[in-house]
């Protein structure tokens, strides 16, 4: 039997069941694309939206600038744009995020610099990216 895994969707938060091995899927809920794999940005990335179901790691040389909607983010180069993740966030010591964010996990090391509203913490249910619960 397949090896299956839960993943929820970024846009519309419904949750879906896919394969260990799916690379994107159509989410059901809002009928768009959502891409399920780890993805790195090593240079200069500018979007409107940068939503993906996987790991998104930005480099020391990349630069990432977006409505960024993440499961994971690891910053080791910069982010601007407000960030909602829903495992963790990792600013690394080289790391820059400029923008509200919002994650259960918040990790910041020493050297990093984080500008912007946040709201992290274990019950994080659905909370806007400068803190109020609604």
């Amino acid at each position: 039997m397949a090896r299956r895994r839960l993943v929820a969707c970024s846009r519309c938060e419904t949750e879906i069941e896919v394969s260990v091995n799916a690379r994107s899927i159509l989410c059901p809920g809002c009928h768009l694309s959502l891409p399920t794999s780890d993805e790195k940005v090593k240079t200069y990335c500018a979007r409107r939206e940068f939503f993906t179901e996987g790991k998104v790691t930005v480099t020391k040389k990349g630069m990432l600038i977006a409505d960024v909607r993440v499961r994971s983010l690891v910053v080791q180069g910069e982010v601007k744009g407000p960030v909602r993740s829903r495992e963790s966030i990792h600013v690394g010591k080289t790391g820059r995020l400029f923008g509200d964010f919002t994650a259960p996990l918040l990790r910041v090391d020493a050297g990093a610099q984080v500008i912007g509203h946040c709201a992290f913490g274990r019950k994080l249910d659905k909370v806007d990216p400068v803190g109020v619960t609604t």
